[in-house]
């Protein structure tokens, strides 16, 4: 099934405190995907 909720994070450092949001959309059958994302990482285009 396709996501409905994105939970992005800035590191996987942290992955603990998201792991609360995580759980709660699971417990309600919302799917959804995680993604640690760092602000410092320059795009290549």
């Amino acid at each position: 099934m396709k996501p409905l909720v994105s939970i992005i994070m800035g590191s996987t450092s942290d992955m603990p405190i998201m792991e609360a949001a995580a759980k709660i959309l699971d417990e309600f059958e919302i799917p959804f995907e995680i993604n640690a994302l760092s602000a410092h990482r320059t795009l290549i285009l």
